[in-house]
């Protein structure tokens, strides 16, 4: 798995700068990019099993999923800043950290951007998860049936 997190990361959506490759290599080799990866994931599949299974509300609106859906994108996002921030700043990579300390490597100046991407990229992916999770739930839904359409 750690090599498809990888790949949707560092290829999909270009993160990858090889001349700061310390950051990219600690978050594969420390399983950074699985904790990502799973949070795109499972966030969405318990919001949206929530959505579609415990709330009984039998009157739900395309205005409900889409708060539903803005929910799942700002929590997977909170989460994935804060686990790359923690992966990256954190980290037990003594060669990370010295790299980090040294203010003319430009580490830290670049690695204070990667927890927001990482958060953007991550909250997109939820959406569009979430949104698959959406028409598979429905169909399991008895009360919300008939969203997103």
């Amino acid at each position: 798995m750690n090599d498809l997190f990888a790949t949707i990361y560092e290829a999909l959506f270009g993160l990858y700068d090889s001349q700061f490759s310390l950051i990219f290599d600690t978050l594969y080799d420390y399983g950074g990019y699985n904790l990502l990866g799973l949070t795109f994931i499972a966030v969405p599949l318990i919001m949206f099993v929530c959505f579609y299974l415990l709330w009984k509300y039998p009157y739900g609106k395309l205005w409900h999923w889409l708060l539903w859906l803005l929910i799942a994108f700002l929590v997977t996002g909170g989460i994935s800043w804060g686990i790359s921030n923690n992966e990256i700043f954190l980290s037990d990579n003594q060669a990370l950290i010295d790299a980090l300390a040294d203010p003319e490597s430009g580490y830290e100046q670049y690695a204070n951007t990667l927890p927001l991407l990482y958060a953007l990229f991550n909250g997109l992916l939820s959406v569009a998860v979430g949104f698959i999770f959406s028409l598979i739930l429905k169909q399991f839904s008895k009360i919300q049936i008939h969203l997103p359409f």
